[in-house]
């Protein structure tokens, strides 16, 4: 049971941290209204009038979320504690993912995003699975 909580801890923590950074950048940099006739070009021509600060909001928020969610997995695990975070990390990568494949996202912010949550996220694991905790 403790396994459970400790990875529904983490990802519980990525989202809200994923979900706040999220409404910060559409804040700064709203969507604008996709008309019911819209293709995909319409989607691309707005990505690619987005500030580099867009994508930079984004990628912090997705290291950030892959961090805390390994940190948070690996220091309530109890037993296993790398393990139950690489997990996490692993489920919040695979979302990233999707999210990057899923926009027209430029090249060099798929490379970025998909580096920094990945080692932020292990850098969290190791951290967190690090600690002693009797």
């Amino acid at each position: 049971m403790r396994p459970a909580y400790a990875i529904f801890t983490g990802l519980v923590t990525a989202i809200l941290i994923v979900f706040m950074a999220q409404m910060i950048r559409e804040g700064m940099y709203p969507q604008p209204p996709i008309p019911d006739d819209a293709d995909s070009d319409f989607i691309k021509i707005w990505m690619s009038k987005l500030p580099t600060k867009a994508f930079v909001i984004i990628a912090i928020s997705h290291g950030f979320a892959s961090f805390a969610a390994g940190l948070i997995s690996s220091l309530t695990a109890g037993s296993s504690r790398m393990i139950f975070g690489m997990i996490a990390i692993l489920i919040v990568f695979i979302a990233v993912m999707i999210y990057l494949f899923s926009y027209f996202f430029p090249g060099w912010f798929v490379i970025t995003d998909t580096v920094v949550t990945a080692v932020a996220g292990f850098s969290g694991v190791l951290i967190g699975s690090a600690r002693y905790i009797s």
